[in-house]
This record gives C-alpha cells, sequence and structure tokens, in this order.
C-alpha cells in the first residue's frame, strides 16, 4: 500500500463536528468540546513538528498553525510508525485531554521506535 492516503484532515474541520443540543433543541457548537480537541490535535501535530516526523511544514514563521490536510507522503517513516502504534491510544487518553496535553506516551513509543531502528 504505497499510494498517498489521507492521514490527517484539518483541524478546525474535525473540531467543528462537536456540536450539542441546547435547551431550545438546536444544535450548536460545543464550544467546550472544540476547544479540548483543538488542544489536543494542535499539540500532537506540533508533537509530529518538533520531532521531525513530518516533511512538511505545519506551522508558519510566528508559530501559527498551517491548518491543512495531510497524507502519508507529509510524514516520515517514523511519522507514519507512530501514527500505526500509538496515534488512536492517545487520542482516546485522558492525557490527551489535559492541559497542556500530556506527550509522555507518544514520546515513550518514538525513543522505542527510533531505539528498534538503530538495533536494525
Amino acid at each position: 500500500m504505497n499510494h498517498n492516503y489521507s492521514v490527517w484532515g484539518a483541524v478546525e474541520s474535525t473540531v467543528s463536528a462537536y456540536k450539542v443540543m441546547n435547551e431550545s433543541g438546536e444544535i450548536v457548537p460545543d464550544v467546550e468540546s472544540q476547544d479540548i480537541i483543538r488542544t489536543m490535535l494542535i499539540a500532537l501535530r506540533r508533537f509530529f513538528s518538533d520531532n521531525g516526523l513530518l516533511t512538511t511544514s505545519a506551522f508558519d514563521n510566528n508559530g501559527n498553525l498551517i491548518d491543512r490536510h495531510y497524507y502519508k507522503n507529509d510524514f516520515t517513516e517514523d511519522g507514519i510508525t507512530l501514527i500505526k502504534r500509538k496515534e488512536s491510544a492517545w487520542l482516546k487518553s485522558k492525557a490527551a485531554k489535559k492541559i497542556p496535553p500530556d506527550m509522555s506516551m507518544l514520546e515513550k513509543e518514538l525513543t522505542k521506535i527510533r531505539t528498534e531502528k538503530l538495533k536494525g
């Protein structure tokens, strides 16, 4: 499977899906959940960027997120391996929802991935 498949959607498109019904029966943004998810997804992109797991820039020169869609070719081999091994577990974890998000689960797995590569 070598084609350039979709890996991550834009943060704001994911965040906008979080909605609740208000007292009047209207569907409105779930602002609290949206803030948590936005923080979590930006932290994930920052982690990947800071650890050299992306082949493209996730942030502009001022440190602002470039909110875009990511494909397989936008990640290094280690980045794709980390996504396959731990991303979904981290996203479901309480650690991901902390302010700031706790990245230790991803840090440990990335160390393991890089150690395995060195051992060959």
